[in-house]
């Protein structure tokens, strides 16, 4: 029996940066997807594109996130409390 060499595998690995528009939570059941929050629970953020205009350019705590429908229900900090999309918010700086 011949024996013949074994050559060793060569790997590359990179790191790249995710962009969190192409990442997405997967479902336990079927095919449906769901979006990850734009701005995690307990972070600030600022509200640029609202539905409601009078909305826009104000400062929020984020409380909490809907996985099943994208909302983020954020406790706008003049003591309101409203539902956005992540479309409509930016994480504050």
């Amino acid at each position: 029996m011949i024996i013949a060499p074994i050559a060793p595998q060569t790997l590359t690995t990179e790191t790249i940066p995710l962009r969190r528009e192409y990442l997405q939570q997967a479902s336990l059941f079927g095919e449906k997807t769901y979006p990850l929050p734009k701005v995690l629970p307990g972070s600030y953020a600022v509200i640029m594109d609202a539905d409601e205009w009078e909305n826009n350019f104000k400062r929020g705590r984020v409380i909490r996130f809907d996985y099943s429908t994208g909302l983020h229900t954020i406790l706008i900090d003049s003591i309101v409390v409203s539902d956005f999309y992540g479309r409509e918010i930016v994480k504050a700086h």
